[in-house]
């Protein structure tokens, strides 16, 4: 459904961001001058390769055509170059060859672009087509919603943070740490957060060394990590695609979710977007617990009172030719915190200080593409993305340590139509690392006679990296008809080598210094670290097949994936299905049901944490004396272990009326084989399958297809509600490092003895959340205003507070009520009339300034250390397009 819009000049200037919300009803037209012309009449083409629209407009424009087509089916389409002497429709259907795309008459010299669904492979060719958007289970989140949506700090997480199916950790938004760039971890369906599959542009960009590392204290062998191996800023992407039910085939190595994300692909034409983006803890309110203040002035590691972030991004989409393009992405992200820091005075004595501490992500993202032909085009993918937090605690005198998590990556892919069917080939590498830096080579924790205890100094550089070298293919052939029924088919294959290793840069050592009245020191529990590296390297092999069978007003999506790892030497094969039934043929009203596996992957830290104990040496026991033999007995045990999977079975229903879509999912999924860990330092450890989960969620999303019309304005709007119940016998949070209750073990919950399963989960738990989002966009005065609101439900926090009586000791814990709560975000952004190039954009996170605890404090403490929700928080953004 498409209104006219009269005269070429309606769309003649490029669609920006402040526009995006009238799209969907936009149309595009050329002015009649001569209605009796007829269209078979060659006319001399000179019209470049572009975005498809604009190509179409120019087309329309020379041809003296009016053609309409609804903006979403042409959206990050390519037109080919189009130079010579063609008839009008002729040059019409040459603009549209693979897009899937065709056209029909309306009349004299009008046509309508249309979605060729009797053609459906030309919809999934080198730029697939999508009249709305999504498939079921699939949210694409578009480069103009991500643009619109309010956010702080511009990553993947905070992205996808309100789709129904996720769920964030209670502090994810708290004031306790607001000045960090952090990236949050995400659960989907209740799987663990370090079992999600992240891609950029097709490539696994999920880091599996060991992902749960959070702690920011300076300790040896501790290096704080994430699961995503690039903390990649949303505002250079095209688009971020999640699935989190009915995952296609091709999707492998999680039990969670998957979070796709696609770069820029350059258009045909030359712009340049410049952006400068600021927030204070000056313009951001904060509320912490009386527990959490000293520590939260302080600025200790977890912790920022005062900050100032500055972001800076340049996007450029280049034309080298009309075969030839590039789209370069850069941006800096910086936060400089101020911490104390403990120093000297002239005397030698501690004296507390305060400095200014730089928190910041670089990224480079930058793909180049050569379309050598209508049917082939090639990209070479460029990644870079370095963070690094320097930290500093008022515990330790002179010493400051950096902790940085980076990744590079580079891709070449070749997508290529043939006679009945297409052919893809991609391959790269990318390292993910993760390390701590501080100054000093030994860490002493000084007990002077009298005086408090201080420590100074630090161990040196400690490093974990993995590289990922990958290699893959895929082929999808145009449908076949066997008898009633029509096939869509495709199978693909993917192998990756994987190196993960540890290393230490230089030998050092951690001991404490007593000083006596004198002078004179005797060092105790004193251990050396040796340098050296810690290395596994094994393999992946993955072949997958998948068809689409038809008939009538029902479709069987059926596929299988077969995973071979050489870490474990596990073989696992992954069934998917759905079945789809359009009930009444008109495309409106579909019912999808299906059951699925999804086989997780390996945490490599389990590999490499024996080893790497081995690299210390015991020098001087707790009393001062030699330790004769240093060397510590350590093992890990994981031969047998299984990969953890997830079994899920999931019915949707999805309504098409007057312009809206309504969504009503239900997903279960049963968590098996997750893995677990007991043991101690004494006796060593064993990685186990004994963890096991349940969850059950339903969500319901009411969206619109078309913007709604109010005067000269255009709105569009989106609510969403989720509803989840979980069982686990473990903490997300610790995921593979924490021990896991036996199903059948009890607890004592409010004083009452229950099943340890049945305890209610207390990580990444919220029983319901509702979020709702309107945009609305008043062209004639460039102003764009994006709202959205967020409901969280109450829950019960559970909280450890200690042993049992007698005769079992069985352990105790209580809930804390943490209470529902809602927040507004809202932006404005304004393209002036008078100066198109200029962009202002003011958001306010949290207008209302609510700040309502997100944790429970524990009982047994006194002093309150509840975790509050941050409270308003201004940011300002001015940007240049050219």
């Amino acid at each position: 459904m498409s209104s006219r819009v009269s005269g070429p000049r309606a769309c003649a200037r490029p669609i920006s961001a402040t526009a995006v919300a009238l799209c969907a009803a936009l149309t595009l037209t050329a002015p009649m001058l001569a209605q009796a012309q007829t269209h078979a009449t060659p006319i001399a083409f000179d019209i470049p390769s572009q975005a498809l629209g604009a190509a179409l407009l120019a087309l329309g424009q020379q041809a003296n055509l009016e053609i309409s087509f609804v903006p979403a089916t042409v959206a990050g389409k390519t037109a080919p170059a189009l130079h010579g002497t063609l008839s009008p429709l002729g040059a019409l259907d040459q603009l549209l060859r693979g897009s899937g795309l065709a056209f029909k008459g309306d009349g004299p010299g009008r046509y309508i672009i249309y979605v060729d669904k009797t053609n459906q492979f030309s919809a999934a060719r080198l730029d697939p087509v999508k009249v709305y958007g999504e498939q079921v289970g699939e949210r694409v989140f578009t480069k103009e919603e991500i643009a619109n949506t309010p956010t702080s700090n511009r990553d993947l997480s905070s992205l996808v943070a309100t789709h129904p199916a996720v769920r964030t950790n209670p502090g994810a938004n708290s004031s306790q740490n607001r000045g960090s760039l952090n990236v949050e971890d995400i659960s989907f369906h209740g799987s663990s957060p370090y079992q999600n599959l992240f891609q950029i542009d097709g490539m696994d960009a999920t880091n599996r060394i060991d992902p749960a590392s959070k702690n920011l204290n300076l300790q040896v062998g501790n290096i704080p990590s994430n699961p995503q191996s690039y903390f990649v800023d949303t505002s250079l992407l095209e688009e971020v695609r999640v699935h989190d039910s009915f995952v296609p085939v091709e999707y492998g190595r999680f039990t969670g979710g998957v979070v796709d994300a696609k770069l820029r692909r350059f258009s045909g034409e030359n712009h340049l977007n410049l952006d400068y983006r600021w927030n204070t803890s000056k313009m951001t309110q904060q509320k912490v617990g009386d527990g959490e203040e000293n520590s939260w002035a302080q600025g200790k590691p977890g912790y920022s009172p005062e900050w100032k972030k500055r972001f800076y991004s340049a996007v450029g989409d280049f034309a080298f030719n009309e075969k030839t393009g590039a789209v370069i992405a850069m941006s800096r992200r910086e936060s400089d915190i101020t911490r104390w820091n403990m120093g000297v005075d002239e005397k030698g004595l501690a004296a507390p200080g305060q400095s200014t501490y730089r928190d910041s992500i670089d990224n480079f993202l930058g793909k180049f593409s050569v379309r050598a032909s209508a049917d082939t085009v090639a990209d070479l993918t460029l990644k870079y993305s370095d963070r690094s937090e320097t930290l500093a605690s008022d515990l330790f005198r002179n010493t400051r340590w950096d902790n940085n998590h980076a990744a590079r990556g580079i891709s070449a892919n070749i997508d290529h139509l043939f006679q009945g069917g297409r052919f893809s080939l991609q391959a790269g590498w990318d390292r993910s690392l993760s390390n701590r830096e501080s100054n000093g080579d030994e860490l002493v924790s000084f007990k002077p006679f009298n005086l408090p205890l201080y420590t100074a100094g630090g161990f040196g550089k400690e490093q974990k990296q993995q590289d990922t070298y990958t290699l893959k293919g895929r082929i999808d052939l145009e449908p076949l008809r066997t008898g009633v029924f029509t096939h869509i088919p495709y199978a693909g294959a993917e192998l990756q080598q994987v190196n993960a290793g540890f290393e230490r840069f230089q030998e050092s050592y951690s001991y404490r210094r007593n000083i006596n009245r004198d002078g004179s020191y005797q060092d105790v529990s004193k251990v050396r670290y040796l340098p050296g590296t810690v290395d596994v390297n094994y393999n992946m092999m993955s072949v997958y097949l998948s068809d689409r069978i038809e008939w009538e007003r029902l479709a069987l999506d059926a596929g299988v994936r077969y995973d071979r790892e050489t870490f474990l030497g596990n073989n696992n094969v992954s069934p998917r299905t759905r079945l789809d039934w359009d009930m009444f043929g008109s495309g409106d009203t579909l019912l999808s049901a299906g059951w699925s596996r999804y086989y997780g992957s390996q945490v490599l830290e389990t590999a490499l944490e024996a080893e790497i104990s081995r690299l210390r040496r015991q020098v001087l026991d707790a009393k001062g004396k030699p330790v004769a033999n240093g060397g510590k007995e350590y093992f890990v045990e994981y031969k047998g272990l299984r990969m953890p999977y997830d079994d899920e079975w999931a019915v949707s229903l999805r309504q098409r009326a007057a312009g809206m879509e309504g969504v009503v999912s239900y997903v279960h999924r049963n968590g098996r084989d997750q893995w677990a860990k007991t043991g101690t330092d004494q006796s060593g450890y064993q990685y186990t399958n004994e963890g096991l989960s349940t969850t059950d969620g339903v969500s319901l999303t009411l969206r619109t297809l078309e913007p709604w019309r109010l005067g000269q304005t255009r709105w569009n709007a989106q609510a969403s509600w989720s509803w989840q119940k979980r069982k686990t016998n473990k903490d997300l949070v610790e995921g593979y490092t924490s021990d896991a209750r036996d199903p059948g073990d009890f607890v004592l919950y409010n004083g009452s003895q229950i099943r340890a399963i049945d305890l209610p989960p207390n990580s990444f738990h919220q029983p319901q959340t509702a979020s709702f989002s309107l945009i609305g966009a008043w062209p004639q005065t460039g102003l764009t205003w994006s709202n959205m609101l967020n409901w969280r439900s109450k829950r019960d926090a559970v909280i450890y507070v200690g042993v049992g009586p007698k005769p079992y000791y069985l352990d105790r814990y209580q809930s804390g009520q943490v209470p529902a709560y809602w927040t507004w975000d809202t932006k404005l952004l304004w393209q002036p009339t008078f100066a198109r190039n200029l962009e202002f954009t003011v958001e306010v996170l949290n207008v209302l300034n609510r700040m309502p605890a997100v944790t429970a404090s524990n009982p047994n403490l006194k002093t309150n250390r509840s975790t509050y929700q941050s409270g308003r928080e201004l940011w300002l953004q001015v940007g240049y397009r050219f």
